[in-house]
């Protein structure tokens, strides 16, 4: 289940990333923040994703990547409160879109990423890596 949240979170991200670059310096549709630096950490995290997502990674990397990235979204929602600029470093700052936006994900990637794994899910996950 991970791999699949990886790979739909990092196709997500990526094509904000790719959007984000056309459109830059306003807020795409006047919701979302599109601002350069935003764009490049958006790459950085698509890239984490889509290579947990569909390359030959353990459980435990994809686990890793996916707290990563969800504490990351956590902290930057958290933070546009104290300032919607991130201190400056977004200078057409964040919306509420964005501030919901990085919030939910953030706190959905930690809670699949905390999820127990069933003892059904495990016992496939391990057949299929035996072949």
């Amino acid at each position: 289940m991970l791999r699949t949240v990886a790979r739909v979170l990092g196709i997500v991200v990526a094509l904000l990333a790719v959007v984000g670059f056309l459109v830059e310096g306003d807020h795409l549709l006047g919701l979302m923040n599109v601002d350069l630096a935003l764009d490049v950490l958006r790459v950085v995290i698509a890239g984490a994703l889509l290579y947990v997502g569909f390359g030959k990674a353990t459980a435990a990397t994809i686990r890793t990547v996916i707290v990563v990235v969800g504490a990351m979204y956590v902290v930057m929602g958290l933070l546009a409160f104290a300032d919607r600029t991130l201190f400056g470093l977004l200078p057409t700052g964040f919306t509420g879109f964005d501030i919901g936006f990085h919030l939910v994900v953030g706190v959905g990637a930690l809670v699949l990423a905390f999820l127990p794994v069933s003892n059904t899910a495990a016992r496939g996950s391990r057949a299929s890596t035996a072949h």
